[in-house]
């Protein structure tokens, strides 16, 4: 019994300074903000205008176009929008007219029901997302209703549940969420679950004055930051003749006095 078990091979491997040498550098998806695998957060306050930033990065790493003057590296993209679906088509749309292009053909969206902790749900997911693709899930909040995100429990089966999806499409999830009631305190909720992230995009608003910044980058350099606007566009009119309006992201380069 005992030669059967000394046969097997060792379930761990101890690496030396050679070995770790070897492996392969971390491979960012967005250049000192996103890598390419693992799980990561976008939050901020309700109208901070998080989701707006959320479709504009999902275009531009589905187009693999620069990013608030940042490399992106090309990779399929799904937008699981579970909370505004009703107004999502117009945030497209809004893109689509001010850029004047249609949207790349590796990003797709997905407006389903759809339940993190149900693994049920996070198998079939996972079936129909391409491989190494970034998964933006939107938000947490409507992914995990029943969730109680300031239990520890909880918030520990969301972020397993989160790792699962990740580990079945081998690319990067991202977890839009809700900053609390004290906005200062960071992602509402456990504590363990900005300990979980690779990485974390803090968005912000200051009256019409917003900004995004790296909250955390566990191989990269935090507290970098870059402001924005949302600029109003009319994509069409409603059955009283009145216009539709939605908006789309613009860097603001603009001096702050």
């Amino acid at each position: 019994m005992s030669q059967e078990f000394d046969s097997k091979p060792p379930r761990y491997k101890l690496l030396n300074g050679s070995d770790l040498e070897q492996l392969p550098p971390l491979i960012w998806l967005v250049k000192g903000v996103l890598p390419s695998t693992g799980i990561a957060g976008i939050y901020g306050p309700s109208g901070s205008g998080k989701s707006f930033l959320c479709l504009d990065l999902a275009i531009s790493i589905a187009n693999g176009k620069s990013w608030f003057g940042r490399r992106v590296k090309a990779a399929p993209v799904v937008y699981a929008a579970l909370e505004g679906e009703a107004g999502f088509k117009q945030r497209v749309d809004a893109w689509k007219l001010h850029y004047g292009q249609q949207l790349p053909e590796s990003l797709h969206f997905m407006l389903q029901p759809f339940k993190l902790p149900v693994d049920e749900d996070v198998e079939a997911f996972a079936k129909v997302l391409p491989k190494g693709c970034v998964v933006f899930i939107d938000t947490l909040n409507r992914a995990a209703p029943t969730s109680d995100e300031n239990n520890s429990k909880d918030m520990g089966t969301l972020i397993e549940a989160a790792k699962r999806l990740q580990a079945l499409t081998e690319g990067l999830v991202v977890l839009v969420h809700h900053t609390g009631k004290n906005a200062s305190a960071g992602l509402r909720g456990h504590s363990s679950l900005i300990a979980a992230l690779d990485a974390a995009i803090e968005v912000s608003r200051d009256g019409d004055s917003r900004q995004w910044s790296v909250a955390k980058a566990k191989d990269g350099q935090d507290g970098n930051c870059e402001r924005f606007k949302l600029k109003i566009e009319m994509v069409g009119l409603d059955s009283d003749g009145d216009a539709i309006t939605s908006c789309f992201v613009e860097k603001d380069d603009s001096v702050v006095s």
